[in-house]
């Protein structure tokens, strides 16, 4: 279930973040945009098993996309390229990961950055991973990947946060 945002505060409010750069930033303007956010739960965006213990869970919005992914062990993605940009965040686990020549082991906390069409791979090893991969443009060739996916049913399978 979508929540609705809350009402926006007046600009008025915007005189408490402080003064000079920081309340500029802040300010409210009309930036022509029409548009109406929303609040979506991780949990309720579909997750696709697409491969033997490989979840993708894909968000798109106009102008970028997400990608909650679920590596499990002794897994991972082979060299590619793509035109969009892409960084990564790493929420759990471990992984290898190759960028163009150079290779980096990353682990929770750590961001990483895919440059537009320079070869990336990466691989677990004894422990699955967890990332959240940025896109811009949406990456749109995600869509073809889960078309032949079935939606994961049990939520549980592929939960990214608990209530606690």
């Amino acid at each position: 279930m979508r929540r609705k945002p809350p009402p926006a505060a007046p600009s008025s409010d915007v005189a408490s973040i402080g003064s000079g750069d920081a309340k500029d930033y802040f300010e409210l303007t009309d930036s022509g945009s029409a548009g109406t956010g929303t609040v979506t739960p991780t949990d309720e965006i579909a997750s696709y098993e697409i491969a033997s213990g490989l979840f993708f869970r894909p968000f798109y919005a106009e102008n970028i996309s997400l990608n909650f992914v679920t590596f499990p062990p002794e897994s991972g993605f082979p060299m590619h390229v793509h035109p969009e940009e892409q960084v990564s965040i790493v929420r759990e686990g471990h992984m290898e990961i190759t960028i163009g020549d150079d290779t980096f082991e990353v682990r929770p906390g750590d961001v990483i950055h895919f440059p537009p069409n320079v070869p990336h791979a990466g691989r677990t090893l004894d422990e699955g991973c967890r990332l959240i991969d940025i896109f811009s443009p949406p990456r749109t060739g995600i869509m073809d990947v889960i078309a032949d996916a079935d939606p994961v049913r049990d939520p549980d399978a592929d939960r990214w946060w608990y209530d606690g």
